[in-house]
């Protein structure tokens, strides 16, 4: 029996772009347009390429693990104590 927990949480921004090639777009213009073997423009390409791997990869996880994942019951609370009843004051006149 296969028992076991899963919890991916990845929570990076990344906001970057070449000092020399502040045009390029690796998302929009892929590999092919890096100029000049620029080593900055690569990195960013392979960081965009291992985000995409992450993606498709947790996707096919959850695809593959979905007929077997058991849904979680939401936690119960506890009992609330009914308030005790006030006693009514009369009105003064």
């Amino acid at each position: 029996m296969l028992k076991f927990n899963y919890k991916l949480t990845v929570k990076e921004r990344v906001k970057a772009k070449c000092a020399k090639h502040p045009l390029d777009n690796p998302e929009k213009h892929g590999r092919g347009k890096i100029i000049g073997g620029c080593s900055t423009c690569f990195t960013l390409y392979d960081l965009l390429e291992a985000r995409n791997k992450l993606d498709a990869a947790v996707r096919e996880f959850v695809r593959r693990a979905g007929p077997w994942a058991v849904a979680r019951e939401p936690r119960k609370k506890k009992p609330q104590p009914r308030p005790e009843p006030t006693a009514i004051q009369p009105q003064e006149v």
